[in-house]
């Protein structure tokens, strides 16, 4: 039987939140090192360009670890395959359709499978997202951990 429940927000979360519930946070919990992940070789040359422009903003956003790597790439893998599905989109309306709808060989008019495939990526895209803080509405509940090294006294008696 798997675990039962909602997953437990992570503690990197709750302390940007605040820690809201004021409940201890685990002591051993794992930290990785919060640096860019190394990119994967499969990704595809659209997933490659989401990677490179992604990076930078997590890492400013101090969010990105290098145990990230997977999920970073699935989001990235994932904008891909939706960018290749709406170019497909854009191709079958050049032939005059409006590429929302097909024909099938039995003469039946039928939703395109590609708008099946565009809303599975952007569902995968918006789940990955704001596991990294990507949203609008995920941002508003984190607050800003002060830079590396700056004294969080510091850093509310400077800021």
């Amino acid at each position: 039987m798997g675990l039962r429940g909602p997953a437990p927000k992570p503690s990197g979360i709750r302390v940007l939140e605040g820690n809201p519930a004021k409940r201890s946070l685990p002591a051993n919990e794992p930290r990785p090192l919060a640096a860019e992940p190394e990119m994967p070789g499969y990704l595809d040359r659209e997933a490659r360009r989401e990677w490179k422009r992604l990076v930078p903003i997590l890492l400013s956003m101090r969010v990105l670890t290098v145990a990230d790597g997977v999920a970073l790439a699935s989001l990235c893998q994932a904008y891909s395959m939706l960018v290749q599905a709406h170019n497909a989109m854009q191709q079958a309306t050049k032939g005059g359709g409006s590429g929302l709808l097909v024909k099938t060989p039995s003469g039946y008019v039928q939703q395109s499978p590609l708008i099946g495939i565009i809303n599975s990526q952007v569902e995968i895209i918006n789940r990955i997202s704001r596991e990294f803080g990507l949203t609008p509405a995920s941002r508003t509940r984190l607050a800003a951990l002060a830079e590396p090294g700056v004294d969080a006294l510091e850093a509310k008696l400077c800021g």
